[in-house]
């Protein structure tokens, strides 16, 4: 195991302590920070992919009932937010319309992914 997968590690112990202390607002925080480091590499930082993350991360936190969150529900939230990002960064890319810095900007913090389908825990057998 390297330092970013233990550091992601102790922000989601982190955050299911805060959880189960009621304290939402760390809780919230660890999970996006935790599940960030699981899902981006280590040598590379993507301001506008990380304000994005932590925005729809939070989002997506915040609109479930409940603070218990799985590595496996975790992960794949994180590849549909990657998913998403990447096809709008395409469209934007390609676009015949001149969309750049904080036009650019404005569209991408538009966007709300529904999580309708996953605001509440999976189960798996």
């Amino acid at each position: 195991m390297n330092m970013r997968q233990i550091n992601s590690l102790i922000y989601l112990k982190k955050g299911r302590q805060a959880a189960l202390a009621d304290e939402i607002e760390t809780c919230v925080s660890s999970y996006v920070k935790g599940f960030y480091l699981r899902c981006t590499e280590e040598d590379f930082f993507d301001i506008e992919f990380s304000s994005f993350f932590y925005y729809q991360f939070r989002i997506f936190l915040l609109s479930r009932g409940s603070f218990e969150l799985s590595l496996s529900e975790g992960d794949e939230v994180c590849r549909l937010i990657r998913k998403t990002y990447d096809e709008m960064r395409l469209c934007l890319d390609y676009s015949p319309f001149n969309v750049a810095g904080a036009g650019e900007w404005n569209l991408l913090r538009q966007v709300e992914i529904d999580f309708s389908e996953k605001k509440t825990p999976f189960l798996s057998a």
